[in-house]
């Protein structure tokens, strides 16, 4: 961020006293609240109907409607799911209430801003600018985006590490052998599935299996 100051010279703004605004305080949202803390932000504010107040205080951050979080934020960091509630989540009445000041952040997914709306909002300047790194439909190679000043493009491929592949299946392997040894694996997003006939017969075979060998 930053602002031509009277000199002529271009003058940068740190996230120092400002609020960041996060749409989807999972985990990555949540993370992204803790490497924030470093930078002396005024607030952290979030949205994010399925988290109840008492996770949203132990993350320093105030759960808000989504409304007020548009209105207060000087930088919405949009970090929540692409699905049915999600689609379109951002479009051209919600990006009005932002500050003129402003700054969106999309890392999450394409389709959750909208993007004319977030293009004619660039263009009039009715927010101060945005970061994107996902789009409606990856890949871009022509866009309307590219004729702006106040925007910056990225091809989400900042995980795109050595270590992260090596970590994932290492991930994997952990998993497995866990599931082996009779235990919920590290992660496991639906833990209802445990619960289900299907999965539990599958799993006392496996286990049986184990035990079998051993023997």
């Amino acid at each position: 961020e930053g602002k031509w100051s009277e000199k002529g010279k271009w003058m940068g703004s740190e996230l120092r006293r400002k609020t960041v605004g996060i749409i989807g305080l999972g985990g990555i949202g949540s993370t992204l609240v803790k490497l924030l803390s470093p930078f002396a932000v005024a607030e952290v504010i979030a949205f994010d109907p399925y988290v109840n107040p008492a996770n949203g205080i132990s993350a320093s951050s105030r759960l808000v409607e989504l409304a007020e979080l548009l209105r207060c934020s000087d930088y919405v960091v949009v970090t929540c799911p692409l699905n049915d509630e999600t689609r379109g989540l951002l479009s051209s009445a919600e990006l009005k209430l932002m500050k003129q000041s402003a700054y969106l952040v999309n890392a999450a997914r394409g389709g959750i801003v909208d993007e004319e709306a977030l293009l004619e909002a660039l263009r009039l300047k009715r927010i101060a600018g945005a970061a994107i790194d996902v789009f409606a439909t990856e890949p871009i190679t022509q866009h309307p985006f590219f004729e702006l000043e106040n925007v910056i493009l990225a091809p989400h491929c900042i995980a795109w590490t050595d270590e992260l592949f090596e970590e994932t299946g290492s991930m994997c392997c952990r998993q497995v052998v866990s599931l082996v040894n009779g235990s919920i694996p590290e992660g496991l997003v639906n833990k209802e599935v445990c619960q289900r006939p299907g999965f539990m017969k599958k799993w006392s075979r496996l286990l049986e299996r184990r035990s079998g060998s051993r023997a």
